[in-house]
């Protein structure tokens, strides 16, 4: 039988309702909470506690092993001029956050020094350049899961226009000197004695920069719904594809827009875009100006029910991104049966395999173009791979699942609790 331990974490974005980072926060305490007791010191923000709290009072056997110490989260610019710095000069968000961490020390040092903890866990933000202050206390850490490291192919930088393009150079740049040369992350990868990466290229770059071991665990677990595969028939109507995400240039759309345009005239199909942002004019007007205004529905954001309709309506989920840790959509799409259609980068080449879906080469702007048009014409005029790759994409879920991947971080919390056992002993020898 395994023993229950006492595990102290950080989950600075944690919320029950929401998806990304604060999802990842509350979905990877809710489950190590199945199997330890666990106290999370998280940020106060955008209607989280009320929601946390809410689950809680409804569930009253994860109360008894899950509770939290909320800190007021930080306060972004009120002004438009404001919010526009903070978007683009995340040097001013990370000063914050640094602070807000300092902060969730404190926190933490009040409660060891009130009871007891086995091991301490830094959980979100997901983004190695700020690595907190629970590595300084005297117990285990862990740390992950562990992204941030992924950056926009610069052979796509100059696709992305001017402005887009200078942003992401100099977003590449800082991320170079950041992973390797910022003291307090070292310190951090040298304390812990666990970490878990989104994606075997950080896997592979905390190795050969810092050699640091980790173990790539899936930052957003499947939830496989059972479902039946997607068939076709006959005259069953357009082939549904969808892409959901927020609307930024690194998400790539117009790459599937111009490869949709490619396509016969005759094939049947329908593209449903989900998701705001700033690029929507942009690509809303692309579409238009490739002739696809009457094939490409642009939704905006849904969320609940809504969502879940078009996804579940839809065929093939579609994510051309260029950059991104572990898109917790693409695991939504998986555990709903969608084969999908993303490029072969970052934690989407750990997603995806041949048997769920279509991992695109992205080595240029015309070889990802080139490779979605083949993606989607195979299933056009293939319709027997509808169901050979749902049926995959399940398969793929279930592999994904928090139980699979919960199980690698409850190993590497005994080896860890373990290791610092045998350090201390043969401290006091």
């Amino acid at each position: 039988m395994s023993v229950r331990r006492k595990v102290l974490a950080v989950a600075a974005a944690c919320h029950p309702e929401r998806g990304s980072e604060p999802g990842i926060g509350w979905l990877w305490a809710r489950n190590i909470a199945a199997h330890h007791d666990v106290t999370v010191i998280a940020g106060d923000y955008d209607g989280n506690r009320e929601a946390i709290e809410s689950r809680l009072a409804a569930d009253g056997e994860l109360a008894r092993r899950l509770r939290f110490v909320f800190i007021p989260w930080i306060k972004e610019p009120s002004s438009r001029l404001g919010q526009l710095v903070w978007h683009y000069y995340q040097p001013l968000f990370y000063r914050e956050y640094a602070r807000w961490m300092a902060q969730a020390q404190a926190a933490a040092t009040a409660l060891i020094r009130a009871e007891r903890f086995d091991i301490s866990h830094q959980i979100t933000l997901g983004c190695y350049r700020e690595p907190g202050f629970l590595w300084t206390l005297p117990m285990p850490f862990v740390w992950g899961p562990l992204g941030g490291t992924q950056n926009v192919p610069n052979q796509f930088l100059s696709s992305l226009g001017l402005a887009e393009g200078a942003r992401h150079l100099a977003r590449n740049a800082i991320n170079y000197g950041q992973f390797r040369y910022r003291r307090r992350v070292r310190l951090a990868l040298d304390r812990a004695q666990a970490v878990f990466s989104v994606a075997t290229n950080t896997q592979e770059l905390l190795l050969r920069v810092h050699g640091k071991s980790s173990d790539v665990v899936a930052s957003t677990f499947c939830d496989p719904h059972h479902r039946d595969a997607r068939l076709r028939s006959s005259g069953a109507g357009p082939l549904r594809f969808v892409f959901s995400a927020l609307h930024l240039s690194r998400k790539g759309l117009p790459f599937a827009l111009r490869a949709l345009a490619r396509l016969p005239s005759a094939a049947d199909w329908h593209l449903d875009v989900l998701g705001d942002g700033r690029m929507r004019r942009r690509w809303k007007a692309e579409a238009d100006r490739l002739g696809l205004w009457n094939r490409v529905t642009f939704r905006g954001y849904l969320s609940g029910e809504d969502l879940r309709e078009v996804m579940t309506r839809g065929d093939v989920f579609v994510l051309p991104s260029l950059q991104d840790s572990w898109p917790a959509v693409v695991a939504d799409a998986l555990s709903l049966g969608m084969p999908v259609i993303t490029t072969d980068l970052h934690g989407m080449h750990d997603m995806i395999t041949d048997e769920c879906g279509y991992r695109v080469d992205a080595s240029t702007p015309k070889s990802l173009v080139d490779g979605l048009e083949s993606a989607f014409r195979d299933l056009l005029f293939h319709p027997d791979r509808l169901a050979q790759l749902s049926r995959g994409a399940l398969a793929r879920a279930e592999a994904l699942s928090a139980d699979r991947q919960l199980s690698v971080v409850l190993a590497a919390y005994e080896r860890a609790i373990a290791s610092s056992g045998a350090d201390q002993e043969q401290l006091s020898q």
